[in-house]
Formats: structure tokens, sequence, C-alpha cells
């Protein structure tokens, strides 16, 4: 079982080309290492410098000794090996606690570079640790500058070069100064994570899917910015002037100078938040637009009909969640197109098997047509000559397959060409349906399928009319010397249905000029409007009776244009068949 889901994560890890993704060699952890070491580096320094522009220089006397002021020596001798060894100690922390939050990220690749195959669950356990990531390194990275700036003031204050109080203070600056750069440094991981891993990790996207990750929305994302931008300057300003206050209990001084160094240390910190400030906006900014217009660049190709590009996506909030959408949508877009293709190569096709025109048989004037309300369909007519030396007789097959769509003109294909393979043999018209019967069961078994069906034998010169019904409805004859209209009706099951039914053939014989034979399937009488109400068998016996005087086409075309002006532009619900066969006069032509 893990062979199996093992495979199939390194395919798609190795093999999805929707966006570009990184390989293996590309890949590398020592960016996320490069950004703990320099948001520790310019945290620690942005400490120093607001220590060393606090009003009344209390704290740098305490860090360099009482009455010392900064000079190169000192700097040299006293204030550079303290800051390196502070650097040091920080390193070491950050380095080790980056480096156990990568573990599972690092195990991974090496498995993958070494060729090897990671099991399912340390893949997840990778994808999990990456999208957990910056997460993580906030509460760790402030952990450690809660940390450390502790144990250094333990150490000075036991060593007695400084006092609980000054520890106190540098501990609370540099725990407030370390959260935004430990915010920053967090950004800065989500896009390196971005960029590299999680394509390589997730080149599927469905980022939502996975379990077990933290989720943050990008409303609160920048709320959390916007307050820590803000919050923490202040605090600084408060605690310092706090800490002054302290100071001027034991060392009173003018205004003038208190007012100076606070100018002074304000002025320090707004441009120490306005180039903190700028920098979590604009990684904020970063990581959530340039998901939007990668998001906005497929839509756009979506507009121009281009379905192949796909969103890359690169985290699991509302962003990620939109772009694993908009790929799902171009999937069945693209899907749709080359099924619209495909559907409409097979229209063609089967359009094609219908008759190409209709058959020129003295003494009859013969009109069809065949209309789908989908692509394809599973009405089927033809016009069948069983034997070319009698051009006075034909067969006319009308079939009507359960249901519509590809399935149906699958099985109608089917039934075409076992009609036309018995019709080219000899036999009778009952025995021919029979036959074909036995054949389409065996096709059809188990499947529910079936297929209803009229076909008609005429004769000219024995001006004799045969037919054999199965399952469809009767064909109507108008007699218009009479004027009436019948039914032609007749025992039998749809094919498909009884492999032993042997089907029976009807005959009306003197057959006269003007009648009408008129095969149709349900799709036309059961045609209904906004109303619900049906056109109805009525309407064609009256449409047939009032236009009996024209041409097979313009009859035709005349129940056609009834049926949709009744419709009132109501989609077909089914497919619509209609053969019309009119018995005129061979040696003078049609009577108009």
């Amino acid at each position: 079982m893990h062979g199996k889901h093992n495979g199939t994560i390194s395919r798609e890890m190795a093999s999805d080309k929707s966006t570009p993704k990184p390989t293996l060699s590309e890949i590398t952890l020592a960016p996320y290492y490069i950004v703990g070491v320099l948001a520790t580096t310019i945290g620690i320094l942005v400490v120093v410098v607001l220590n060393f522009f606090t009003p009344l220089d209390f704290i740098r006397s305490r860090i360099l000794g009482q009455h010392q002021s900064l000079t190169w020596e000192i700097g040299v001798t006293v204030f550079f090996p303290r800051l390196v060894f502070v650097l040091s100690l920080s390193y070491l922390f950050v380095l080790t606690g980056i480096g156990i939050m990568l573990k599972p990220i690092s195990d991974c690749l090496v498995l993958f570079k070494k060729k090897g195959m990671p099991l399912r669950d340390q893949i997840e356990a990778a994808q999990r640790r990456l999208l957990n990531l910056h997460f993580l390194f906030v509460p760790v990275n402030v952990s450690l500058w809660i940390l450390i700036p502790s144990l250094v003031g333990l150490f000075a204050a036991f060593a007695g070069m400084s006092d609980h109080r000054t520890v106190i203070i540098l501990s609370a600056r540099a725990s407030m100064v370390g959260l935004i750069a430990s915010a920053i440094a967090s950004q800065r991981i989500d896009a390196i994570s971005r960029r590299q891993l999680i394509p390589f990790f997730f080149p599927k996207g469905q980022l939502n899917k996975l379990k077990g990750t933290a989720k943050i929305s990008i409303a609160r994302r920048i709320k959390l910015v916007n307050r820590l931008g803000a919050v923490i300057p202040i605090m600084i300003l408060l605690v310092t002037l706090l800490t002054l206050q302290w100071e001027l209990e034991t060392h009173p001084v003018s205004a003038v100078t208190y007012g100076r160094g606070v100018i002074v240390f304000t002025l320090v910190l707004f441009v120490y938040t306005l180039i903190s400030s700028n920098q979590l906006n604009r990684l904020l900014s970063h990581n959530i637009v340039d998901p939007m217009k990668d998001l906005a660049r497929v839509l756009q190709a979506v507009q121009r009909g281009q379905f192949d590009k796909k969103v890359q996506i690169v985290s699991n909030d509302e962003i990620g969640y939109a772009g694993d959408v908009v790929n799902e949508m171009t999937q069945g877009l693209q899907e749709r197109e080359i099924m619209q293709r495909s559907l409409g190569l097979a229209r063609q096709i089967q359009q094609n098997l219908l008759p190409q025109k209709n058959p020129d048989i003295p003494g009859l004037d013969i009109a069809g047509t065949s209309i789908y309300c989908d692509e394809t369909g599973g009405d089927y007519y033809d016009f069948l000559l069983p034997e070319n030396t009698l051009k006075n007789r034909i067969r006319i097959v009308l079939g009507d397959v359960s249901g519509h769509g590809i399935a149906s003109a699958l099985l109608m294909a089917t039934s075409r060409a076992f009609f036309r393979q018995r019709s080219a043999m000899p036999g009778r018209l009952a025995q021919v349906i029979t036959d074909v019967n036995r054949q389409l069961c065996q096709d059809v078994k188990d499947s529910g399928n079936f297929m209803t069906l009229f076909c008609i034998e005429m004769d000219t010169g024995k001006k004799s009319l045969k037919w054999v019904r199965a399952g469809q409805d009767p064909a109507l004859l108008y007699d218009d010397k009479q004027k009436t209209v019948i039914e032609l009706k007749g025992p039998g099951i749809a094919l498909g249905v009884d492999d032993t039914w042997q089907y029976t053939e009807n005959e009306i014989a003197g057959l006269s000029e003007g009648q009408i034979v008129f095969l149709y399937t349900d799709g036309i009488w059961e045609a209904h409007n906004s109303h619900g109400e049906r056109f109805g068998k009525d309407n064609l016996s009256r449409i047939i009776r009032e236009n009996a005087h024209l041409t097979s086409q313009q009859i035709l075309t005349a129940v056609m244009d009834a049926c949709n002006r009744f419709r009132k532009g109501e989609k077909r619900q089914d497919d619509i068949t209609l053969i019309v066969v009119k018995v005129c006069n061979p040696t003078f032509g049609l009577e108009l």
C-alpha cells in the first residue's frame, strides 16, 4: 500500500508540468538559515542602537562601565567582544532551532536526492511542517529573543557587570524588537517556501486538504501585521519612559537634557518603526498580491478561451482555496472542450449515417429528417432498397433508442449496421426484424437498453403497404379521398428485450394516389410549451390533413414549424424524427 501511494506522490512531484516547478538540484534549505542569521543580526544591532540612543546614557554607561564613553579603544576591548559573544550565542540557538524545524523536510529531500522513496507518512510530515514553518518560526524565535537576553543579563548580573534593573530593561526591549524581527523573518520564510518547496511538495495544489496545518485568514494576517508595526514601537517607547522615570528618581537632570534625549530617542525609534513597518507590509503584500496576480493571469487566459493554464497554489488561505477552485474549473473546461470536440465529431459521423438525400422511387414522394436535442441522439431512420433490380420497392425504417446522447448514438449505429446487413439478404420484412432483434439482444444484454421501431415496405407495382411495429408509436395513414387518418397498429415489443420474439407483418393493399404515410418518434407529439401542454397527436393529424396537397418536404416543414410555434422557445427534451411518404402519379409527377 505504501509503495503505491509513494509512487503516486513522487510521480506527481516529478511529472506535473502545468506550471514550472523547481527541480531537486535547485532546491536548497540554505535561505532559511540565512534569513534566521540576518534577522538575528539586524535585531541585535537595532537593540544596540536603541540602547545607545536611550536618553541620559544610563544604559550605555552600564554596558561600558561607569563614566566610560564609547571610543575606538573601548569599542575594540569592551563593546566588540561582548557583541560577538551575544551574536555567537544567538546564532547557535537560531541555527539549531531552524535545523530542528526543518528536519522533516530535510530528511525527505535527502531521500529524494538519493533516489530513495520516502514513506507516505514522511512526505505528509514534510508537507505539514512546510505549511506550519513560518507560523512556528515566530514563537520559537521570540522565545530565543527572551531566553538569550535573560541568560546574558543573568551572567552580567552575577559577574557584577550590570544591575537587575538594567537586565530587565534590556530583556524587555530585546523581546519586543525580536518580535518584529521574527515577524519580518516569518514573512520572508513564507516567501521562500512559496518559491521552492511548496511547488515541489504540492505539485497539484490542494493545500487546504492537508490536515494538521495552521491556517490564518488574509484579513487576520493584515490586522496582526498592522498592530504589530504600531503597538510594539509604542511599547518600546513606554518602557523607555518608565525606565527613565526610575533613573530620574536617583539622578535628577535638567528638563532640557531630558527633553533632548527623549526627542532623539523618539526620532531613532520612528526611523526604526518606519523601516520595519515598510518591510512587514511589503513582504505581506507580495505574499498576497503575487498569488492574486497568478490567479488573474489564469482567469484572463480562460476569458480568451485558453483552458490549459494553471494557478500555482502556494498557500492554504482563501487565495489558495480560490486557486484550487480555478484549477478544477479550468480542468473541467478543458475536459468539456475536448468532450465538445469529440461530440461534434460524433455528431458529424452520426449525421453521415443518416440518409444524405431522399430516395427517388417512381410513384412515391419521400422526405425525412432527424433533429437531435443533444450533440448526438438515439433516433434513427433509413431508406433500404432490398433488391437493386426492383426500382418500385423500398423499405423505410424509423427507430428510437432509449434515452439520448452518446450511449444511444452507439446503439443507433449498431442497429443501422444490423439492418443494412440483414436487408441485403433475402427474407420477408417480419423475418428481417426478428433477425435484427436477435442480434441486438446479444449486444444490449443486461444493459437495460432497447430500441423501439416502425418499419414499412412499400411496393408501387403491387400498390401495397406492409409494416412491422416493434413498440414504436403507430404510423399514420391519411386517405385524401376519404379525408381520414388511421393508425397503423400491430403487435410487437421493442428490440433488444426478448431474443425469442417473432414479429408479425401487417399489410394494406390498393394504395391510391394522394395517400400519405407519416412516421414519427415521440419527440414530436410529446413536445411541450411553457404551460406544460403537449403538442399531441391530434395536431399531427390536423396538420397532415390541412397540408395534404403539398409535397412531402413541405408537409414535413409544416409539421416542424407548427411544433416550434407551439413550444414558444421551450427547449426540446427529446430527439425528433419525421418521415413523410406520399403516393403520387408516377407519370405526371406530383400534384401540387
